[in-house]
């Protein structure tokens, strides 16, 4: 990360201090507003560059993160990083903006169920609630994945998170939805529903 971050402790005094009755309502002066707005950005723009590095170790092959020492707990600990910066929407169109979506994606088929779980639990974040996320998602071919994590994947959490993916992702969304028809993906999730696991029961 950039090692030039924004004064959080002076922002949250000036905001708070702006908002508590404190002070009287004013007009911010230009150098106030000059330097709320240049510590805004700094924090944007940091947040990109992570997000552009995350990106980075995702398209390195898995053979060469394992070669350097890089375990699958250290790769949830990145998604977990990841899901918080998306929880934006803005942040979360611009993961396919940078180039993050499509690597993001192929996890949902990486060896370990940890990591496939928790990319279909960060898809689910990227796509809730937002029509730009969905359609580049359901573009970027997204859908099959989670269908056949759903119908078909050894790992019980995998199969929930993917649920939660596929539901998130086709929500108020119609031409997911005629994707999820057209795949066969009621029966998929009526095999679901009827497991006698309980997670798919709540």
């Amino acid at each position: 990360m950039s090692q030039d971050k924004p004064n959080w402790e002076g922002l949250l005094k000036w905001s708070l201090s702006h908002s508590d009755g404190t002070q009287s309502q004013r007009q911010l002066s230009e150098e106030d507003r000059r330097w709320f707005m240049e510590a805004m950005q700094a924090q944007t723009i940091d947040v990109i560059k992570r997000m552009k590095e995350i990106t980075q170790v995702m398209k390195t092959p898995e053979e060469v993160l394992e070669s350097q020492g890089v375990s699958p707990a250290e790769i949830e600990d990145m998604l977990d990083e990841l899901q918080e910066h998306v929880e934006s929407i803005d942040m979360a169109n611009d993961l396919h903006s940078i180039g993050g979506l499509v690597p993001l994606l192929g996890y949902l088929k990486n060896k370990h169920p940890n990591i496939r779980a928790k990319a279909a639990d960060v898809v689910s974040t990227i796509v809730q609630n937002n029509p730009r996320s969905q359609q580049s998602v359901m573009e970027a071919s997204g859908l099959e994945p989670l269908l056949t994590n759903l119908a078909s994947d050894p790992d019980m959490d995998v199969r929930t998170q993917s649920l939660g993916a596929i539901s998130s992702l086709i929500r108020h969304n119609k031409p997911g939805i005629a994707a999820f028809r057209l795949a066969n993906g009621y029966a998929a999730l009526r095999d679901a529903l009827s497991s006698e696991n309980v997670r798919f029961q709540r």
